[in-house]
């Protein structure tokens, strides 16, 4: 995605890229209707337009494949956030039978706050967060070394290292899905196949000129308005549109709901 655009409110980017595609295509129009011989198209006009939905059926399939790509990896980085903070809280539930398991809670606790106050903005900013890839680390070695004292923890032990292991997995995965977006070559077929979809337009002979304004005006204004939504889902975590920390903010409350009903919490208070 083109970096200027993360910069952009919603709005204003809307105005920028929907509007600009409808103001070019309409004066390109206006400026093919110049130089073209209108007897000459609307004598064309039945084959112009056979040939023209040709085109514009190959190029709503190219957009329609990059849009549906786009969308499932801006899901999968919403899924992977909710299966990340799911795990963080099964360790969370797990840790208070352990010996350490205060310790446990205290650093899950700042590792999610880390998230949430480091993470997140540094995400949204498109910069790796060195705070809280420490606090992973510190924490996943904290739910290693912590050493079961009988039965009943020695069963809980693997599910809870699977659980921060399943965790840490659902970060790399978040982190992936945000390193990069559409490759460019993917970028230039959307946006050249957009303008030579609506260029077409420009074969078609019109008596008047507001039908031509109006048909090539909103053209230009639906490409517009999917090229403005790829654009926005393009990185899951940056621009107007991406991914809150809701999931995380969620196990902040979960977290105070099992101490708020966990006796060994209360006792340590």
């Amino acid at each position: 995605m083109i970096a200027w655009f993360e910069s952009l409110p919603l709005v204003p980017g809307a105005i920028v890229v929907i509007g600009g595609f409808v103001v070019i295509s309409i004066l390109m129009a206006r400026l093919a209707a110049h130089f073209a011989r209108p007897e000459l198209l609307l004598e064309h006009n039945e084959l112009t337009g056979f040939v023209f939905a040709v085109v514009g059926v190959i190029y709503a399939l190219v957009l329609g494949f990059v849009m549906v790509g786009v969308w499932e990896r801006f899901e999968a980085a919403e899924s992977r956030t909710f299966d990340e903070a799911s795990s963080l809280t099964m360790v969370y539930r797990d840790a208070s039978s352990f010996s350490d398991g205060a310790l446990l809670r205290q650093d899950l606790r700042g590792y999610v706050e880390a998230i949430i106050r480091v993470g997140w903005p540094d995400m949204h900013a498109g910069r790796h967060s060195l705070p809280t890839a420490h606090a992973a680390e510190v924490l996943a070695r904290d739910v290693e070394r912590a050493r079961p004292d009988d039965a009943r923890e020695a069963a809980l032990y693997p599910l809870m290292v699977t659980a921060m292991d399943e965790a840490l997995l659902d970060r790399d995965a978040r982190l992936a899905l945000d390193t990069h977006g559409l490759y460019g070559i993917m970028w230039w077929t959307v946006f050249v196949g957009g303008f030579v979809t609506i260029a077409f337009t420009y074969l078609f002979g019109f008596r008047r000129t507001v039908m031509q304004t109006a048909m090539v005006g909103t053209l230009a204004f639906l490409v517009g308005l999917v090229i403005f939504l790829t654009m926005s889902l393009d990185y899951p975590f940056r621009g107007a549109v991406y991914v809150a920390p809701e999931a995380f903010e969620r196990a902040l409350h979960v977290f105070a709901q099992i101490d708020a009903t966990d006796p060994s919490t209360k006792q340590t208070r």
